[in-house]
């Protein structure tokens, strides 16, 4: 049971330095794997699933990191916004519950929308156009 452990901590080892390869040096796949089959002296198909692995690691850490700055932001916002309801300032509670609508992904915002040329508008029999430029 303690070589199941110390392979455990060895592969949790190698997975970091692979991890810091790739951050460290900007690699893409190529120069990764390039490099993982050199040190390890493996072939392309386990220097990939060590890629995969390394990513899956880095895209995880990306999240976490996302989603910390975004919770930190919302609890500012809040503070922000029992402020502004406190002191009755509507103007600056609005804007933060437009901001706190973005960071949750709605868009409270109005956009306009220009269309050029020709759209055309059945009645009945009746066509009209009506002229969009």
């Amino acid at each position: 049971m303690a070589n199941h452990k110390s392979n455990k901590v060895e592969h949790t080892n190698n997975l970091q330095e692979c991890v810091d390869y790739i951050m460290n040096n900007r690699a893409g796949w190529s120069q990764f794997t390039q490099w993982y089959m050199e040190k390890q002296g493996t072939n392309r198909q386990r220097a990939n699933r060590v890629w995969t692995e390394a990513w899956e690691i880095i895209t995880e850490d990306f999240n976490d990191n996302v989603k910390q700055s975004v919770n930190e932001t919302l609890m500012k916002l809040e503070r922000l916004e029992e402020e502004a309801i406190a002191e009755g300032d509507r103007r600056i509670w609005l804007e933060v519950i437009k901001y706190q609508n973005k960071i949750k992904g709605g868009e409270i915002e109005r956009q306009e929308v220009t269309h050029k040329g020709e759209i055309k508008i059945t009645w009945s029999d009746d066509e009209t156009y009506l002229d969009g430029n």
